[in-house]
């Protein structure tokens, strides 16, 4: 900019040329840039235009609506393809108009699930914008963008996928649906239609079901607290979950007076009030345990709508004669047990070797008081059944054989928080011992010493291949049990034992096919090799020493081979018996749920429990016996030199350490002369000068000293013969000299080294020389 006087006072800003062409660049940008924008939204419009006309074409007819009818019921098969139970039948709905739900139901569903239900036209996009806002802000509630017009949908047209398309989809046909019916028709035909839990579909059968009640009596508290059950109905059960059912009954009623539907003072009477439940449905006549299992994994596998409307083919694995067996021995086995010893509960689960099949599964005492299944949900400590894992790694790691020998006693570890001292169960040492008795006899602390030469990591790696899908903590304190697996995670990891090392996922269904008759599964066994067959025989071995020789002797058949391990954890609040034959494996537990501990009774008895049930399945199937393959005696004895050389080079190595030690220490000493040596310098020094002029004198005075160097005495050779006769008549004089030398400091010191003349020697004259040879001056 420059400045231009228009008159005397004032001044004026005039752009430069620069200046004007720069604000031309940017406005031509800006210009450019809208058009760009505009011109990618419209190619995006016609685009998703495209999108949704070409997916009208594709839409179902909602006019099927209009002729509402029940799901279809899916049906369940046992192995030999007979027809044993149904998934929700015709009898789970009962289809009644809007005017005779409960008013508070209605209200209750819309506060909770679209309270804009009456307002959108069936897409609700401030609902779906807040629950967004909500998701991402980071709360804690986690909030649905879907209309209740929008459920109707999902529930009866689409399967559970999850994708945009889908969404899509969803969103279309509820504007549609909204064009052809009334709200009140739409929500009459979403109550009639969702799941409410405990085999109850639509809000007539829950009504009744929960509170034998019909659907035109529900009061506030009963309408709110089914209303909380839509989200998920098994998740808030209030037969499983009281507490969370309540605090989701609480937040329903909070929506409903927050939107003007309630008053304060019937919220708060709604939450105190004491809510009655009838008992809660037998879901099946026959079985109940083996299908809820067969239902919980199509669940998994379809999702719920499928399962409980697509009228599906489903074929099990289920063995009818060996789940009669299994239920009868349970149930016989708990009533025999002195009702004082806190057994209450107990679970068996069977399986096929060679399939993988599970054949029977029993996960409770009486389903109609309790439908919960043990034998699938319920995690209880392992205790000793889970030392064979232990023990199996040290096999597969060349660390132990059957034969070598361990140490059972006292035995303190450092944790990092503690120090753990793992006892055995009956406070007794028994010393040395080989690892097979060790086992037999399930002592503590020689698992607990395996367990530190093999590492935690190679445990878990062991737990990992042999079918252990539980969380497992990084702690000592699992080799002795405290893991927690179900019944069917540890029929599983002693199948892979019978396997010799062949790992199989068990199954329960074979074979699923949909209401058109098309084949949508087929599941069949494949073994995994995951540790070598040499190492699981020679567990095996051991297993079967458990049951002829330890703690599993009650476990004992008469015609074939058994192996095994018993299992009880601290305060003995659970108790196992899990056992083997080459065909057949079969997990017992009894306990309680409130994991109170047991009294008089011990994993003995689930050994007992394991006899009885084993004899009379092999008297219905008729197996014929067969034995375990021995392991390979010549594998054994390479192991066994291994391991006898590895204890060679591990002693070696030690008496190098001890060397290695020596060695430094010496170094240290060295030094340490050394060091005192340099600090005594000039006193060393002096005293090394006193010692080489010492021994210089001592030196001079013996060479010249008379007896060697006076030559009157000891003339020349050449004289000797001389001589001879002169010296044969002279006395030998005393020539030794006599010398005192004195330790005195150095610059005082005097040495006479004059030896003394001997008296009355004569004179003896060398012929050869005229001059007469005297004694050297000294």
């Amino acid at each position: 900019m420059r400045k231009k006087r228009i008159n005397k006072l004032s001044l004026v800003d005039i752009p430069t040329q620069s200046e004007i062409e720069r604000r031309r660049l940017i406005r031509t940008v800006f210009l450019i840039s809208i058009g760009l924008i505009s011109g990618i939204i419209l190619i995006i419009s016609l685009l998703i235009t495209n999108g949704v006309m070409k997916l009208s074409t594709e839409l179902p007819d909602i006019s099927v609506l209009k002729e509402y009818k029940p799901d279809q019921t899916s049906l369940i098969y046992d192995i030999n393809n007979k027809l044993v139970a149904n998934i929700h039948g015709d009898e789970d709905r009962v289809v009644i108009p809007l005017n005779k739900i409960s008013p508070h139901l209605q209200r209750a569903v819309i506060a909770i699930e679209d309270n804009r239900f009456y307002n959108h036209g069936g897409i609700d996009l401030i609902g779906t914008l807040r629950a967004a806002s909500t998701n991402f802000s980071g709360s804690d509630s986690v909030q649905g963008g879907s209309s209740i017009t929008q459920q109707l949908v999902k529930n009866s047209f689409l399967s559970p996928e999850r994708s945009i398309k889908r969404k899509l989809i969803e969103a279309i046909l509820a504007v549609r649906i909204e064009r052809i019916f009334n709200k009140d028709k739409i929500l009459e035909m979403y109550l009639n239609q969702i799941y409410w839990g405990n085999l109850s579909y639509g809000a007539e059968k829950a009504a009744k079901r929960y509170f034998k009640i019909p659907a035109s009596e529900l009061n506030l508290a009963q309408a709110t607290l089914l209303a909380g059950l839509i989200k998920a109905p098994e998740g808030y059960s209030p037969y499983k979950n009281f507490k969370a059912a309540k605090l989701r009954q609480k937040i329903v009623l909070q929506k409903m007076e927050y939107y003007g539907y309630i008053t304060h003072k019937q919220r708060i009477l709604a939450e105190k009030e004491q809510l009655k439940f009838a008992a809660r449905t037998q879901s099946y006549s026959k079985y109940p345990y083996f299908v809820d299992y067969v239902t919980y994994m199509l669940r998994k596998m379809y999702g719920n709508d499928l399962v409980r409307r697509g009228g599906l083919k489903v074929y099990t694995t289920l063995d009818p004669k060996a789940q009669e067996l299994a239920e009868k021995t349970i149930s016989e086995g708990i009533k025999s047990i002195p009702k004082g010893s806190g057994v209450r509960q107990g679970s068996l689960v069977s399986i096929d070797v060679n399939t993988g099949y599970v054949q029977a599964l029993v996960g409770g005492n009486d389903f109609a008081k309790s439908n919960y299944n043990r034998a699938v949900y319920a995690k209880r400590a392992a205790g000793s059944s889970f030392k064979p894992v232990v023990y199996l790694t040290g096999l597969r790691l060349g660390k132990i054989t059957p034969e070598s020998l361990i140490i059972d006693a006292p035995i303190s570890f450092n944790t990092g928080w503690n120090i753990w001292c793992p006892h055995n169960w009956d406070g007794k040492y028994m010393g040395k011992m080989t690892i097979r008795k060790a086992l037999t006899l399930s002592r503590n602390t020689c698992t607990v010493r395996i367990a530190l030469k093999v590492g935690i990591d190679a445990i878990l790696e062991t737990a990992r291949k042999v079918g252990i899908k539980s969380k497992i903590n990084r702690d000592y304190s699992i080799t002795l049990g405290s893991l927690c697996l179900s019944p069917l995670e540890m029929a599983t990891v002693y199948s892979t034992f019978a396997r010799q090392g062949a790992y199989i996922e068990p199954i329960c269904i074979r074979k699923v096919i949909d209401a058109q008759g098309n084949i949508i599964e087929v599941h069949q066994s494949s073994p995994i090799q995951i540790v070598s067959p040499d190492f699981v025989r020679q567990l095996n071995s051991i297993l079967v020493d458990v049951v002829e020789k330890g703690t599993g002797r009650l476990a004992k058949l008469d015609d074939r081979s058994v192996a095994g391990k018993t299992g009880t954890t601290d305060n003995v609040k659970d108790i196992w018996f899990t056992g083997f034959t080459p065909d057949t494996v079969t997990s017992i537990w009894m306990g309680n749920d409130e994991n109170q501990p047991l009294k008089g009774v011990f994993s003995s008895n689930c050994a007992q429990l394991w006899g009885i049930y084993m004899k009379e399945f092999y008297k219905i199937k008729k197996i014929p016996p067969r034995f375990f393959t021995p392991p390979d005696k010549s594998h054994t004895e390479k192991l066994r030199r291994l391991e006898a050389l590895g204890k060679k080079e591990k002693t070696e190595k030690e008496k190098a350490e001890k060397i290695k030690e020596m060695k430094e220490k010496l170094k240290i000493e060295k030094l340490k002369i050394e060091k005192t040596k340099k600090k005594n310098k000039p006193e060393l020094k002096q005293k090394k000068k006193i010692k080489r002029v010492n021994k210089d004198s001592e030196t001079y005075n013996r060479k010249n000293s008379d007896l060697y160097t006076n030559s009157e005495l000891y003339p020349q050779k050449e004289n000797t013969k001389l001589n001879k006769e002169t010296l044969k008549n002279t006395k030998e004089p005393d020539l030794k000299p006599k010398i005192e030398v004195e330790s005195i400091p150095m610059q005082e010191q005097t040495i006479d080294i004059t030896p003394p003349v001997p008296e009355n020697i004569p004179e003896v004259i060398d012929p050869t020389d005229n001059t007469q040879q005297n004694a050297p001056p000294p």
